[in-house]
């Protein structure tokens, strides 16, 4: 399978003015902050990816706490998504319901954002409490068609 390269500008915080300022030299309204451009873009990735493997995911009309609801078939789950721009390991959040765990680790050189080499774990929320999962050793939940229909069995 022939993957195409695709490549995005992170603006850092030194850059911030080239991104917030408006024409006539004042702050935009709401700018952004690095924080919420990195996790929007992790939100974004999981959903082309699991769209990719057949399964329809979007954002819930309110941020009830969960950042994505996806669906295939009649298989309903809830998805959490915690996204890093650096090597830090996975982060669990505590006290959040949720079916599925989401962890997208962005890869970059210097400024730039590879999306395609960046990576998705999906994890279930069971597997979670049971503690089955080593953090230090996702590679069994990286997404695959075969987790993903796992996950969500096709009808």
């Amino acid at each position: 399978m022939h993957q195409t390269s695709f490549s995005l500008r992170l603006p850092l915080a030194g850059d911030r003015g080239r991104y917030a300022n408006t024409k006539k030299g004042g702050i935009a309204m709401n700018p952004l902050t690095d924080e919420k451009i990195i996790g929007t873009l992790g939100e974004l990735l999981v959903q082309l990816r699991l769209f990719q493997y057949g399964v329809q995911a979007a954002p819930p009309l309110q941020d009830s706490g969960n950042d994505l609801i996806a669906v295939r078939g009649e298989t309903f789950k809830a998805i959490q998504v915690k996204t890093t721009a650096t090597d830090v390991k996975l982060q669990i959040p505590q006290d959040r319901l949720y079916h599925i765990l989401a962890f997208v680790r962005l890869r970059r050189e210097g400024d730039n954002l590879l999306l395609d080499s960046s990576e998705i774990y999906i994890i279930e929320k069971e597997a979670i409490d049971k503690k089955e999962i080593d953090p230090n050793d996702l590679n069994k939940y990286l997404i695959s068609q075969e987790l993903v229909d796992h996950l969500f069995p096709p009808q």
